[in-house]
């Protein structure tokens, strides 16, 4: 092989190397993975309530969390990015937090409780100002700062008031599609949570 060959060959395989370093360098942000449901617990900081202890059960808590999930997706091949997000959420009455999350609040006074929070779809789940997405996540953990029922039709509205805001499909925790049938079925699981806690 012959210098000026030698020479040649190296070029050609140092751009090969740029160009894969460039590629995997600059890979978009909404490539990354989608939130699994044990992750969901992880990104709930403000929602944490209080166990309930049972008096008669020596003071061992007694009450299980249960987690209700709303996806929000964008349609096929599009995205949401973090401007239509932002004044989605504030119309719909959501509040973005410290934590790079939006919620919705209960007032009380000068106190306030977090009753539901909305992350990002894909991880780690937090919203910033270079995001694009392919979703939404709506999370409510019971028992929360009012009964189930209630805080399903908080944020069941405001689920649908984003849908139609951003343009896209809301399912729940199966990624079905809701039917009057299914809101008529979770209504009934709000109730008999609250019921089991009696």
């Amino acid at each position: 092989m012959s210098a000026l060959e030698l020479r040649i060959l190296l070029v050609v395989v140092g751009l090969i190397v740029l160009a894969l370093m460039y590629y995997f360098g600059t890979k978009p942000k909404h490539t990354r993975e989608a939130i699994d449901e044990d992750e969901l617990f992880q990104i709930e900081p403000e929602l944490q309530t209080e166990p309930e202890i049972d008096p008669s059960n020596d003071g061992r808590v007694t009450t299980e969390k249960k987690i209700i999930t709303l996806f929000l997706h964008a349609k096929d091949g599009l995205q949401f990015d973090w401007h239509q997000i932002k004044d989605s959420a504030a119309k719909a009455g959501l509040e973005y937090g410290d934590d790079h999350l939006f919620y919705r609040y209960r007032r009380l006074g000068s106190d306030k409780k977090a009753l539901f929070l909305v992350a990002n779809m894909l991880k780690p789940g937090v919203f910033d100002p270079d995001l694009r997405t392919t979703g939404l996540v709506f999370i409510m953990t019971l028992p929360g700062e009012m009964n189930a029922l209630d805080l399903w039709d908080t944020m069941f509205p405001v689920a649908k008031r984003m849908e139609e805001l951003l343009d896209g499909s809301l399912t729940d925790e199966n990624h079905s599609a809701f039917s009057r049938q299914r809101i008529a079925s979770m209504r009934e699981e709000m109730r008999t949570f609250e019921n089991s806690l009696s």
